[in-house]
């Protein structure tokens, strides 16, 4: 096989968001560098774009086809059976797409007649993914089994259905940064920004834009990812390893709610500065305790680029309320059952009462819900010995089971970790980078593990979201150069990641 062969270029503009439009610092936007990028590749002769059904068009002549739906068979329904010898596959609106990079994984891919090659330890949007024509009939026929909706990761999904049916070639970062979960798209108002700050420090290729990265890594921090809100002072447990009680108050007792006036400016104020973000609505206390639970999930979960996650006791639910959230919000609302035992005994002394009901509520969730449900153990010395049967049990019902690590809240509760899994260098913390909290009374903490309200950045009713934002730049600067304050120096939650 020759090392140039006859090749064409399938670009993914499905869906595209309008930063792929946005200009940016070297004056072009996305789109038109991805097009020069594709034209630049060996061997290929013909570039197609792949768009949603009644799209607008795209800038200038460019050759499109509609994708029938969302689905990994349309997506494969697009490659063609004939007429080139490799596909290179890749999003429009990746601008800092690495022509010789690719060309020297395409050297590989046709060195050793591989079926597909990848990239990885790069941040997402550097390379392609290339293609042999030859297992193009088989991947259609694989795609069938893959029912996730269309996104990054699907030409992979649909070869893992029989991974061992392919040879595939891997073309290695020189420095892994996978960890950072960096993806160079403009595809949010969050990775656009960042991808602006590394263009404008000299990010081109592949070296420019790594070396940006290590070196800036203040860069990464742009707009909050999850926005957690607590919405009641209350909870009808007070569980053995939760800080809340101790700071809270009379917990089982108190009933106080935020208005739903001011969670809606909450979530009006994250959709403007934002774009698109998770509200969380169980910072402390049990979410079902708020007399408009489902106005308020509603509130955000109905916004397009918002989606909800409800962390839950499961306890207090009423049916009525779970279907009327359900059949209004749908897929926009992320359910987690914290149950951290199967067996009564176990659980009361961990959480209290309320088994039966909060087994019930996650039982309900996993078959009306499904996908969109996990139930969730605090893993510690307690419950260490029944984890194994905990996770057994509830496998059988949902392959979305969350085996959560343990806090001390900096050391204000007693270790109880079974195994430290905290990494061998320290890094910035993913908390102060995408995480924003805020209290019932809008007061917003510098992270959950703050329960004390030592540093606090502002309150969100009455300042702006983004001068709150802004503020706590001085705290991930002193993660950035190793330095950390006191509520951090013994706080191990750094590594831990929410969205």
């Amino acid at each position: 096989m020759p090392l140039t062969g006859k090749n064409i270029a399938i670009i993914n503009a499905y869906s595209l968001s309008r930063f792929a439009m946005e200009r940016l610092p070297t004056g072009e936007n996305s789109i038109d560098r991805v097009e020069k990028y594709a034209r630049a590749l060996p061997g290929v002769c013909e570039v197609v774009y792949l768009t949603s059904p009644g799209a607008i068009p795209l800038p200038g002549e460019r050759k499109t086809v509609a994708l029938s739906d969302s689905t990994a068979s349309a997506l494969l329904g697009a490659f063609p059976l004939e007429g080139f010898d490799d596909i290179f596959y890749f999003y429009a609106d990746c601008p800092l797409l690495d022509v010789e990079l690719s060309a020297a994984m395409y050297r590989t891919h046709t060195r050793y007649l591989a079926h597909y090659s990848f990239a990885d330890g790069y941040p997402y949007g550097i390379t392609p993914e290339i293609v042999s024509l030859q297992v193009v009939a088989k991947l259609r026929s694989l795609a069938e089994s893959v029912s996730d909706p269309l996104d990054r990761e699907t030409l992979f999904k649909v070869i893992q259905e029989d991974i061992n049916a392919f040879d595939i070639e891997t073309e290695l970062a020189p420095v892994d940064q996978r960890l950072l979960r960096v993806s160079l798209s403009a595809d949010t108002l969050r990775n656009y920004t960042i991808l602006t700050r590394l263009i404008e420090a000299g990010a081109a290729g592949a070296a420019e834009t790594t070396r940006a990265i290590s070196e800036h890594p203040e860069f990464l921090r742009s707009l909050p990812a999850y926005v957690s809100v607590q919405i009641v002072d209350g909870c009808p447990q007070r569980c053995s390893y939760c800080p809340f009680p101790e700071f809270g108050g009379p917990i089982l007792e108190r009933r106080g709610e935020m208005p739903i006036g001011r969670f809606e400016r909450i979530v009006e104020q994250t959709k403007r500065f934002c774009d698109d973000a998770v509200i969380g609505v169980s910072l402390w206390g049990e979410p079902a305790l708020h007399s408009e639970i489902v106005h308020v999930i509603e509130t955000a979960a109905t916004v397009p680029g918002l989606s909800v996650v409800v962390e839950t006791s499961g306890v207090g639910w009423k049916t009525e309320l779970l279907e009327s959230i359900v059949e209004r919000c749908g897929d926009s609302v992320t359910w987690i059952v914290s149950l951290d035992s199967a067996t009564r005994e176990l659980y009361r002394r961990l959480r209290g009462t309320g088994f039966t009901d909060a087994v019930g509520t996650a039982e309900w969730l996993i078959e009306h819900a499904g996908e969109n449900v996990y139930v969730q153990a605090v893993r510690m010395t307690e419950n260490e010995e029944e984890l194994e049967s905990f996770y057994r049990h509830w496998k059988e019902r949902t392959e979305r089971v969350i085996v959560q690590k343990y806090s001390t809240f900096g050391g204000l509760l007693p270790e109880r970790k079974v195994t430290d899994l905290s990494p061998i260098t320290r890094f910035p913390c993913w908390h102060l980078k995408r995480d924003l909290c805020v209290l019932l009374d809008g007061a917003a903490p510098v992270c959950r593990e703050d329960v004390k309200r030592t540093r606090e950045l502002g309150n969100v009713f009455e300042q702006d979201i983004a001068e709150i934002w802004e503020r706590g730049v001085e705290w991930y600067d002193l993660h950035v150069a190793e330095e950390y304050p006191e509520l951090c120096r013994n706080c191990d939650e750094y590594y831990t990641f929410n969205f």
